[in-house]
């Protein structure tokens, strides 16, 4: 089961889970998309638990878990919507609002990791790669285009959040995809990029790769 935003289901022609399971060698019937764009991971909890997702799928092994995005880019976009601040800032004032949402999203991912771990899932949980370089529309945030020095800032963002994913991972023997250390290869063509928080079908290809290796061990 490949859960998530739209990392798991987005505007790519292909996303990753369908490459992952081509690049498997599995049957369509063995996995299921249920990612959902747009959602945060407390949506993503709710959806867990409410919808009682992993008794619909009652012979699933893996659970891929991708989300986090959302929660970031909602609070950029209540906090400081034109990304004129960083949060390495000396004088950056939304510290303690900033903490208490990273807080929250780890404790969400925590009791989503926890309930798979329940099932006896194994559960991969994924960070996130490294937003596009130079001008980019950007669909995520309060404006089209995605400077690069607002991508800086929001960079910055998108590491706390990576730190987060890690710890849990830590904590509740989770195996981590770093798609993060992707970086230099994916920024290194901008095709890999539909815009600046998603990937195209080749960008999600590379991705694909470490998933395929976390997975299968080579």
């Amino acid at each position: 089961m490949a859960f998530g935003d739209s990392t798991t289901d987005g505007p790519s022609t292909r996303n990753y889970p369908d490459i992952l399971r081509e690049r498997l060698g599995e049957p369509v019937e063995s996995f299921s998309n249920q990612g959902h764009s747009g959602e945060t991971t407390e949506e993503g909890l709710e959806r867990i638990v409410n919808d009682q997702i992993f008794a619909t799928f009652p012979n699933a092994q893996f659970f891929l878990y991708w989300e986090g995005g959302n929660d970031v880019a909602d609070f950029i976009g209540s906090h400081d919507p034109l990304l004129l601040l960083s949060p390495n800032d000396e004088d950056y004032p939304f510290t303690t609002s900033l903490t208490n949402t990273l807080d929250t999203l780890e404790n969400n991912i925590e009791q989503a990791v926890q309930s798979a771990k329940d099932e006896n899932l194994d559960v991969y949980i994924a960070t996130y790669f490294p937003l596009a370089p130079g001008i980019t529309t950007c669909g995520a945030l309060a404006f089209d285009l995605l400077l690069p020095g607002q991508a800086e800032k929001a960079q910055v963002y998108l590491d706390l959040m990576n730190e987060r994913i890690r710890n849990v991972a830590t904590t509740y023997g989770a195996t981590v995809v770093d798609v993060s250390t992707l970086g230099t290869t994916l920024q290194a063509d901008p095709d890999n990029y539909f815009d600046c928080n998603h990937l195209t079908e080749q960008g999600n290809a590379i991705v694909v790769e470490l998933f395929a290796t976390e997975i299968t061990g080579n």
